[in-house]
């Protein structure tokens, strides 16, 4: 008998009741893995695993050079607002305007969080991103590459190999960082780094408030070699991960005791239902839209796609039975 089929995605209270076998699917063995950059390089490098989460910009990119081994699903299982992913020395700037002409610190050019970033620094405060001189180099280990390629265009991007976004920021040699994952120097709490933002959920909500956008990070991948086995997998795995959210959303929701060791997590998860509609955490194309839509834009102003893509560019026509 052939082997399960193995599904690779974070570790998440949403995916929870896949690994605990609460949700079966058929044939199918879910792994998680708790780091999303090793994720994907075992998935684009290694040729690991049958379906698996993956980044939005580089599952974008992909698909606009017409990279035919994945199938992606409107599967969201990361989605983050990234105005706290903008870190700053203590005397450096202090508002997005004034980072017109400096040198701020990216991970890599084709991540998620940074083309969100990016895009709201450009549409929200008016920010030349071509006036920027952009700095790449791992966040606390030097050496990371870009996962995808890209066309940098008017955009100047020096890459440093032997330098981390954290030794740049502390020594005041980049005037900002850009990076999902803060770097060391907040973690423990420095008092030389803070977030450029003073109350980063204010300005987040405002942000929603404003434009209807919950960023998305993450997508489900699956590939198309797994498909000629199995041409229901799209759909039964879209089924698994969405019933596995809602059971999560619930959890989110009880008043009795929280489902995660945070206080008033309850009065938090109602509190984005008043913000953001019964489902704050929706799958499916159609509901996110207007959030996929914008960072589509971000993308092809960014130089990630060679072309403005659409949704129907990007993932799996319904029904989720697809040719391969």
């Amino acid at each position: 008998m052939a082997p399960p089929l193995t599904v690779a995605v974070g570790d998440y209270d949403h995916t929870r009741d896949l690994f605990s076998g609460e949700i079966v699917t058929h044939d199918v063995a879910y792994k998680a893995v708790a780091r999303p950059e090793e994720l994907f390089t075992r998935v684009l490098e290694h040729d690991e695993f049958a379906a698996a989460e993956m980044s939005l910009a580089v599952a974008t990119s992909l698909a606009s050079r017409q990279d035919g081994r994945f199938v992606v699903l409107p599967v969201f299982p990361a989605r983050s607002f990234r105005h706290g992913a903008i870190w700053t020395h203590v005397e450096g700037p202090s508002h997005p305007s004034e980072l017109a002409g400096c040198r701020v610190g990216i991970a890599v050019w084709v991540q998620t969080a940074g083309v969100y970033v990016r895009g709201i620094l450009s549409s929200r405060y008016g920010v030349d991103l071509t006036s920027i001189n952009w700095i790449q180099a791992g966040v606390d280990t030097p050496g990371r590459r870009e996962p995808a390629p890209f066309e940098a265009g008017a955009h100047r991007i020096i890459a440093l190999t032997d330098r981390t976004l954290d030794e740049l920021l502390l020594a005041r040699e980049i005037d900002a960082a850009i990076t999902a994952r803060p770097p060391a120097a907040a973690e423990r709490r420095d008092p030389r780094v803070r977030r450029m933002f003073a109350d980063v959920e204010e300005e987040e909500r405002a942000y929603f408030r404003d434009t209807g956008v919950f960023p998305i990070m993450h997508v489900v991948v699956v590939r198309r070699s797994a498909l000629r086995d199995r041409p229901d997998l799209a759909t039964e795995l879209t089924a698994a991960l969405t019933a596995a959210k809602d059971r999560a959303i619930q959890r989110a929701l009880s008043a009795t005791v929280p489902s995660y060791p945070l206080p008033w997590a309850s009065l938090h998860a109602h509190a984005a239902q008043d913000l953001m509609g019964e489902d704050f955490w929706p799958y499916g194309v159609s509901p996110n839209e207007l959030a996929l839509e914008t960072f589509l834009g971000y993308a092809h102003e960014q130089g990630i796609t060679a072309r403005r893509l659409s949704t129907k560019d990007l993932f799996a026509p319904e029904p989720l039975r697809v040719r391969t």
